[in-house]
């Protein structure tokens, strides 16, 4: 069960050999993406400059894990503000100030609220580093140049040049092949 709910965590393979396929523009990326991955495709993935609306959903990619992971530490945040407040303020040094109770409640909620902000934007900078892979470095690009000004796709599975022009037929506009030496 655990196994199936992680399954789309480390998805993420990267490009060691295949196609590399320049497109024209944007609408031809989304409609190549919709074309691999109609024809049982396994291994791609698409390399584009900016956002391009609809693209996971023609990839076929699941819903991003970034949202859950800021959740959870923005209630972790917001856990923990309010448990130490609570335990400076009631159990270890009760004070009575202008006749308020021990817990007020209204005096909490502005630290509460700057803590939850904090660790769930520092959660989702973790995540999308962590989850994103950014974190190497050195890791050189599939072509040079990819992302500056051309949107690409990329084709990982065993399949000849001639299939791939059959299968992008219209939307091509250079294919190149990728062979890039895999990390020991």
């Amino acid at each position: 069960m655990l196994k199936k709910i992680l399954s789309g965590l480390f998805r993420y393979e990267e490009p060691t050999k295949g196609w590399v396929v320049k497109v024209k523009n944007a609408t031809n990326l989304v409609a190549a993406a919709e074309r691999v991955r109609n024809q049982g495709v396994k291994s791609f993935d698409c390399f584009s400059p900016f956002p391009i609306h609809g693209l996971e959903t023609a990839m076929g990619l699941k819903r991003s894990w970034i949202p859950f992971i800021t959740l959870c530490c923005g209630l972790m945040g917001a856990t923990a503000a309010i448990s130490l407040m609570v335990y400076t303020m009631v159990i270890d040094w009760p004070q009575i100030y202008g006749g308020k109770p021990y817990f007020s409640w209204p005096a909490f909620i502005p630290i509460t609220f700057e803590l939850t902000i904090l660790l769930g934007g520092l959660g989702t900078v973790a995540g999308v580093i962590f989850l994103g892979r950014l974190g190497d470095l050195k890791r050189e690009p599939v072509i040079k140049g990819i992302t500056s000004d051309t949107c690409a796709i990329w084709i990982g599975d065993d399949i000849s040049q001639s299939d791939v022009e059959q299968l992008l037929d219209g939307l091509v506009e250079e294919i190149k092949e990728v062979k890039v030496k895999a990390k020991q």
